[in-house]
């Protein structure tokens, strides 16, 4: 037994605000020290590349060397970046700490949640919070910018420690794995393709959708909030009515509002917030397939980020009937794939 008594709810909570506090980071540093460079493309490419391509490797290594303290390394390497003047290593080093945060974050959450979802949602909701006021500093251009992301690093840093004392990483109900089992029987390697191309797909619909109302700060800043919220409601979904019911109400009811929401925000964001359950659906059905690799099994989904962010670089849908017919086609494909990962009784 362990006298660690924080529940993975309320190391989802903080974890909420060490992920958004990453995210202002990195944000923050992109927009103000890396947007105006004429390579600044190749440089948002190498943060995602090296955000979201190595939290799989970090997630196998922290599932076998739990006691790393992940999450001081990466607050470390963050606050760094912050000061260092040389922009490719501190972009180099900002990006790894935002991957290192990120699977201490899951293992926090998942591994001794008692099969729950909802701690790693809450997590996980957070980032777009900060994502969006990283960018609004960025833009800001003021020198007393740098101290908010400083700031919050510094109390992420303490939060992290607060966590490591009080919330014990021992999976209580089976001393081998994580009790959840909703994967459906197909392979282990078909379940990280499809959801690896399930979460490319919402990841590159997240820029599909048609918004012409986003025209203001505010309509941005409600734009991520919705989404950071629609992925924690998502996981409060997945544990009270399970996970097939949880992806059928966050695609097909989200389909109208994504749609024919264009120039109404009310209605397109709705859409937004729905779509969005669909992130701990998919990180669920991985933990079920890894029941021992959670760091793994939240790490493979940021592949899907990745793949899904790579087509903004390169090109842009030319109208309106283009990205309904790109949201619709790409919804049509998602849903299958996710419910080919999970068990019908589900």
């Amino acid at each position: 037994m362990t006298d660690k008594k924080m529940t993975s709810f309320c190391a989802g909570c903080l974890y909420a605000f060490i992920h958004f506090s990453i995210e202002v980071a990195c944000f923050y540093f992109l927009f103000s020290r890396i947007s105006a460079t004429p390579s600044w493309w190749i440089l948002a490419l190498l943060f995602d590349a090296l955000a979201f391509l190595t939290q799989g490797i970090f997630g196998c290594i922290s599932d076998k060397y739990q006691k790393i303290p992940f999450g001081l390394i990466g607050c470390g390497l963050a606050l760094f970046a912050l000061i260092l003047p040389l922009d490719i290593f501190a972009l180099i080093a900002i990006s790894l700490g935002n991957a290192l945060l990120h699977i201490d974050g899951a293992q926090h959450t998942l591994r001794n949640s008692k099969a729950k979802i909802t701690p790693n949602a809450v997590f996980v909701g957070g980032g777009s919070f900060g994502v969006v006021t990283g960018q609004i500093l960025g833009g800001l251009g003021v020198k007393w910018g740098l101290l908010i992301p400083i700031c919050c690093m510094l109390v992420s840093a303490f939060l992290v420690g607060v966590i490591y004392k009080n919330h014990s990483l021992r999976i209580e109900e089976s001393p081998t794995h994580i009790p959840l089992n909703v994967a459906s029987d197909i392979s282990d390697f078909a379940v990280v393709l499809f959801i690896i191309f399930a979460v490319a797909i919402r990841s590159y619909l997240a820029y599909a959708i048609p918004i012409e109302w986003n025209k203001t700060v505010w309509q941005t800043v409600l734009l991520f909030s919705f989404m950071g919220t629609g992925k924690a409601l998502g996981g409060v979904l997945v544990d009270k009515i399970g996970f097939r019911k949880t992806a059928y109400i966050s695609v097909i009811f989200a389909l109208p509002f994504l749609l024919f929401g264009n120039a109404v925000m009310v209605v397109s964001l709705v859409g937004v917030l729905l779509f969005s359950m669909t992130m701990p659906v998919t990180v669920g059905i991985l933990l079920s397939k890894f029941p021992t690799m959670p760091g793994f099994a939240f790490g493979v989904t940021t592949v899907g980020l990745f793949f899904g962010v790579l087509p903004q670089f390169f090109f842009a849908l030319p109208n309106l009937f283009m990205h309904r017919i790109v949201v619709l086609g790409l919804s049509i494909i998602a849903l299958p794939l996710i419910l080919s990962c999970l068990k019908r009784r589900k």
